[in-house]
């Protein structure tokens, strides 16, 4: 199988990221992987997309981190490639990374339609990513599984809202990633609201959210393979994620800790109501962030936590993806028309 990993740039990569892992797994099982950076394809008056692409050297890599290294290494080998010829193209960058206008113009989407058109298989899906890609595709899931919402740049509409809510809120941006320009409300505030509602309002659209006192108890990201929770050797891909002291945000790059973590059953009954529409969508590997019994936020574009689980329960999750991805492949050889993406999901 031929694997092309779409990332922010090749040339960052690190052995701790969850597109590492899934390609070092590929590359553990003999495919041939290879590396694009988002800003690196080309396309003229013909149908050929063309990308510079960036692999390992020829050898035996042990790990993720050795594999990391050849990956990013000065002189690892390059070269201009038909993206066509590759069996898969797996889109793994975020749109919104380094960005601080909330411009989230993504080229991977439009090129990723044009070779789906010409057969390729690229996941996740690019219309579904699209679809998906903003914070409000939440408000297509019943509202059970959902915080009281609202999304808007009205300064009058936020201050309604929170004093319907008659209770404390998260203020964030629509287009923001990384636990970035997170203000949380408390019932009743006024201090300092105005400039928290400026401050997100720079960056575009505005939520305002339910804030759920089971966040202090952590958030729990699950990932979701062809809409179903990833299970390996019987454990779902799943942990928690602890806030640090004084922090509304449990991410891990602010200092959150990682845990262990249960999957209840209420758990698996939001992932069975999630999983229609990510399958109609062709949004393939996932993940979903849950508290409490309610869902707060769905990655799609890049979502990680392959690291941490592997540390914390000694798994291999990548070689669990990679082995799906190549039962898809395999049935894309065996009906090569084109059918419904959700033949191509897990059962």
């Amino acid at each position: 199988m031929r694997v092309c990993f779409v990332v922010n740039s090749a040339r960052t990569q690190k052995a701790t990221y969850t597109t590492l892992h899934l390609a070092f797994a590929a590359y553990r099982r003999g495919h041939d992987v290879a590396f694009a950076s988002v800003d690196a394809f080309s396309q003229g008056d013909g149908a050929d997309i063309v990308a510079e692409v960036v692999r390992a050297k020829p050898g035996r890599l042990k790990d993720t981190a050795s594999y990391a290294k050849a990956v990013t290494a000065t002189d690892a080998p390059r070269e201009d490639a038909r993206l066509v010829d590759f069996d898969v193209i797996f889109l793994r960058n975020n749109p919104n990374a380094g960005k601080d206008d909330g411009d989230s113009f993504n080229p991977a989407l439009d090129f990723g339609r044009r070779l789906k058109q010409l057969g390729v298989l690229v996941v996740n899906d690019p219309d579904g990513l699209s679809r998906a890609g903003s914070k409000m595709y939440l408000a297509g899931f019943p509202v059970e599984l959902r915080p009281k919402t609202l999304v808007t740049r009205s300064v009058e509409r936020i201050r309604a809202f929170l004093r319907e809510l008659d209770g404390p809120a998260i203020i964030k941006p629509l287009a923001g990633f990384g636990g970035k320009n997170v203000f949380y409300v408390a019932r009743g505030q006024s201090a300092n609201l105005q400039q928290m509602i400026s401050t997100v309002k720079r960056a575009g659209y505005v939520i305002v959210q339910e804030f759920l006192p089971a966040v202090a108890k952590g958030d729990k990201r699950v990932l979701l393979l062809g809409g179903a929770p990833l299970e390996v050797g019987g454990v779902v891909a799943a942990y928690k994620r602890m806030r640090p002291k004084d922090d509304i945000r449990n991410n891990m790059h602010v200092g959150g800790a990682r845990r262990r973590t249960d999957f209840t059953d209420a758990e698996r009954r939001i992932c069975d109501l999630l999983r229609p529409r990510l399958v109609a969508d062709g949004l393939y590997f996932v993940g979903v962030d849950l508290v409490g019994d309610k869902i707060l936020e769905i990655n799609v574009f890049a979502p990680g936590g392959i690291a941490n689980i592997n540390d914390l329960y000694e798994l291999d999750v990548g070689t669990a993806v990679i082995r799906d991805l190549e039962r898809k492949v395999e049935l894309r050889s065996v009906y090569p028309e084109p059918i419904p993406p959700h033949v191509f999901m897990r059962a």
